[in-house]
């Protein structure tokens, strides 16, 4: 192992958190803990940042395991535009930092460019030589830009709450006068 630090942990004890986590040490959530540590570093440790992952692949755990910032406490907000960016701003000024992976810079890391874009079968790269790719390209193929948050930024409040005559179970009076599983658009039959 190496001196790396990321999101203050050291190579060793930053890949064991993924691999908890995540289930396996994914290359997308190690580069997604290289995009959290430099997002948290342009932004300040100090601010109360909320989060938003643009896609639902990988960069959502980096940010639930280096930051605050859950799916559970609201402060995760994920946009399903399968994009490889995260964005970290100050909850109250809406001011933060977008960092995403520069896939001009990736060119000069093919075989991170070739993962990415899937230009190799996953064979061909193993694991662990795709995870040192990641950690010796580290920061540099990374862009980040200032941003001030205009949409997606409110966290979802709970309404009123109802008890389903049908199932007799809580559901958000939002849905109508039955829950949305007994009105015939439930994930389950």
């Amino acid at each position: 192992m190496s001196n790396i630090t990321v999101c203050g942990r050291t190579e060793e004890f930053f890949l064991l958190e993924i691999e908890k986590f995540h289930g396996w040490k994914a290359p997308g959530l190690v580069l997604g803990a290289y995009m959290v540590d430099l997002a948290r570093e342009l932004i300040g440790h100090d601010v109360e940042s909320d989060a938003i992952a643009e896609t639902r692949h990988c960069l959502p755990d980096a940010i639930q395991l280096f930051t605050p910032c859950t799916i559970g406490n609201g402060w995760l907000k994920i946009l399903d535009w399968d994009k490889f960016a995260i964005c970290l701003y100050d909850r109250h000024t809406l001011q933060g930092y977008r960092v995403w992976l520069d896939l001009a810079k990736t060119k000069n890391v093919p075989d991170l460019y070739n993962w990415y874009m899937r230009l190799v079968p996953k064979d061909s790269l193993p694991l662990e030589a795709m995870i040192k790719t990641i950690l010796d390209a580290g920061n540099s193929v990374l862009s980040s830009r200032a941003v001030t948050v205009t949409r997606f930024y409110q966290r979802a409040k709970k309404g009123n709450i109802e008890i389903c005559p049908d199932c007799n179970e809580a559901y958000p009076a939002s849905q109508g006068t039955c829950c949305t599983a007994c009105q015939g658009d439930g994930y389950y039959i």
